[in-house]
């Protein structure tokens, strides 16, 4: 279904102040589809718990930062940068777990922020956002062109950077409460800015954040026993 909606999108053309129905057959249209089937079947994997999934992220990460910087939206090339950078220590994070487990799937063990934990990170969130606000506000990247929508931009940017550490660190629903707060901030920026295909992208990431938090969750209720009695 994910994929059916990333593919709908691209028939959903946008110019001149009119709508209409025909495929977006501009270089940024076709390498916007790629970055969005990528990211769909990264965020899909991922939520098995599947390692396999910083391939596909890898992908998307590089057709997007594209997209983003014809957009003039620098706080999403800057984020998939660092998205690029992390997939690397991701892959190494998640190879070591398993070995120091002996588990040679790779199904990798899960575990989850204390009350405290969330209070540090709530503050962090909003230290982090205050500063890119600024810093996107006065700082272009590569041009004279200041990013649209500096604010939207940062929060969506700062609470994704947290969540994507989370995620390599293997929390499992912490992260998911994150990835959909930033998924409704994207989707929020990307209907101002206006691009379908995007919009498509993270409406599907929003429904399989809502997927991601179930699976986690029930991951984490499973494992409690085993740990409470090892």
């Amino acid at each position: 279904m994910l994929i059916a909606i990333q593919f709908g999108s691209f028939f959903l053309f946008f110019s001149h102040g009119r709508f209409s129905l025909q495929p977006d057959t501009t270089l940024i249209g076709f390498i916007g589809l790629f970055a969005g089937v990528t990211g769909i079947v990264s965020v899909v994997v991922c939520a098995d718990g599947r390692i396999t999934q910083y391939f596909w992220a890898i992908l998307n990460n590089v057709s997007y930062i594209y997209v983003s910087f014809a957009n003039h939206l620098y706080g999403e090339v800057y984020l998939n940068l660092y998205f690029f950078i992390l997939e690397f220590v991701g892959i190494y994070e998640w190879m070591a777990r398993n070995v120091a487990t002996n588990d040679e799937s790779d199904v990798v063990q899960v575990k989850e922020l204390s009350r405290w934990g969330w209070v540090g990170l709530t503050i962090l969130v909003l230290l982090g956002w205050l500063a890119l606000g600024w810093f996107l506000t006065r700082v272009p990247l590569l041009s004279s062109t200041l990013d649209p929508h500096p604010w939207l931009d940062a929060l969506s940017v700062v609470v994704q950077v947290f969540a994507q550490l989370l995620m390599v660190l293997r929390y499992g629903a912490s992260q998911w409460l994150l990835w959909i707060l930033g998924n409704v901030a994207e989707v929020t920026l990307w209907t101002i800015n206006f691009n379908p295909i995007i919009i498509a992208l993270w409406f599907a990431y929003l429904i399989n954040s809502v997927y991601g938090y179930y699976m986690w969750t029930s991951k984490l209720q499973k494992e409690s026993p085993a740990t409470a009695g090892s």
